[in-house]
């Protein structure tokens, strides 16, 4: 389901030797922390739901909602890395299985046929029920 308000997914592992970069906010968009966000044709960070959606970001850092004007937002970090993510139906025979979004806040093992629907990463660990998902793109 879509997120509606801020979201916060554990981490694992440090945030040493990566690179985060930031991008402004699309016009018409509402990101939400802890959210699944991509890039559009001009740079600007759209939800993977969204038309549109060309690369995968990362995870937003922080909430911003430019939903009512016609011009970009600020920029917000988009992190990468492992986070534990609902994946529905993953078992312990899919860890390195690619994961798609079909919205920003969920996660599924098969492509989407709307919006964004290249892998967004792989799963890369299950542990005490939890799915951990390493968050780099294709």
């Amino acid at each position: 389901m879509a997120l509606t308000s801020d979201a916060k997914p554990q981490r694992r592992g440090q945030r040493f030797g990566r690179s985060d970069f930031g991008y402004p906010v699309a016009p018409g968009e509402k990101i939400f922390r802890g959210g699944i966000v991509c890039l559009n044709s001009s740079g600007q960070m759209v939800r993977p739901q969204t038309a549109g959606a060309e690369v995968f970001a990362g995870l937003a850092t922080a909430t911003y909602d430019n939903s009512a004007s016609a011009t970009p937002g600020p920029t917000i970090v988009a992190e990468r890395g492992s986070f534990a993510l609902t994946v529905g139906s993953a078992t312990v025979a899919n860890i390195n299985a690619e994961v798609y979004a079909t919205d920003d806040n969920t996660f599924t093992l098969t492509a989407p046929t709307t919006g964004f629907v290249a892998p967004i990463g792989t799963i890369n660990g299950i542990e005490n029920g939890q799915t951990w998902v390493l968050l780099e793109g294709a």
